[in-house]
């Protein structure tokens, strides 16, 4: 914030002046593979969060039964399921 005094009427008095920010924004990516193995697991590990919060919030809203099971690019394994993973798998696997 920036304080700049001006003479005349009400001099000695400060007026505040805000300057904003200025960012890119959001951009659209190329869907392509990440190359860089840094960026491709952090990538992975954000993309990850915000698929499990859409299941959490699908599940919520609709009462829907959902199991997701991720293989990172490292190698682990991830699982969201609600209300249990492996009550779903089990199910799944029955009907097929």
């Amino acid at each position: 914030m920036v304080l700049a005094n001006f003479a005349g009427a009400g001099a000695g008095v400060g007026v505040s002046v805000k300057k904003r920010k200025i960012t890119k924004g959001r951009k659209k990516i190329e869907i392509k593979k990440i190359e860089e193995t840094n960026s491709r697991q952090v990538t992975f590990s954000k993309r990850r969060t915000g698929l499990f919060k859409k299941a959490s919030e699908l599940c919520v809203l609709t009462g829907a039964h959902v199991a997701i099971l991720v293989n990172s690019p490292g190698g682990r394994v991830f699982a969201f399921g609600h209300p249990n993973v492996d009550l779903l798998v089990d199910r799944y696997l029955k009907t097929t």
